[in-house]
């Protein structure tokens, strides 16, 4: 098994631990992308733009967008040092999320990457469109452009830390969309 699906595996199983499953009709669809030592989940833009219609002029409505959120220096940048990665997870730090919009099926978009898809009914759907909204800074002060794509970085909610990765973020994104379908 790679690096990234023992992550992958890891975290649905800590979604799944943490609550619950309440029963439901799975009608709708979320992805966690893995980039390795990065995680990230996608969602529907009109989903996402309805939740909060400040971000439509920045993504659009058609299409996908991916959510990950990380480390405010680590994530941003372009080349990264083990110096780096310590400060990241030993200390307390403010975090940001990058936000990439794109057109194509998340698996054609992220065709090197792992994904998994995620089915939840409209009720968990809309709690984890939640989680992410409230992950974002009020103001959605907008910093660098992404690593890929088409998208930005923006301020976030919480500090980044040994306990509190990007993985602990996707599983409580996942917590709030999760259930059990025939």
């Amino acid at each position: 098994m790679s690096r990234s699906s023992v992550l992958l595996l890891t975290v649905l199983l800590s979604a799944c631990a943490h609550q619950g499953i309440r029963p439901c009709e799975p009608t709708r669809t979320l992805y966690v992308v893995s980039h390795g030592w990065h995680s990230g989940v996608v969602v529907e833009r009109a989903d996402l733009v309805r939740q909060m219609p400040a971000l439509a002029p920045e993504i659009g409505r058609e299409g996908y967008v991916e959510i990950g959120w990380g480390e405010e220096r680590f994530y941003q940048a372009r080349e990264t040092t083990v110096g780096m990665a310590l400060r990241a997870v030993l200390q307390s730090n403010s975090s940001v999320l990058q936000v990439v919009p794109f057109a194509d099926s998340p698996r054609r978009y992220f065709a090197g990457s792992e994904i998994v898809e995620v089915r939840t009914d409209d009720a968990g759907y809309s709690a984890a469109l939640a989680v992410l909204a409230a992950s974002f800074k009020p103001d959605l002060q907008r910093l660098g452009r992404s690593l890929y794509g088409e998208g930005w970085f923006y301020r976030a909610e919480g500090s980044f830390h040994l306990f509190r990765t990007c993985n602990t973020w996707v599983a409580a994104v996942l917590n709030k969309a999760a259930c059990s379908g025939p």
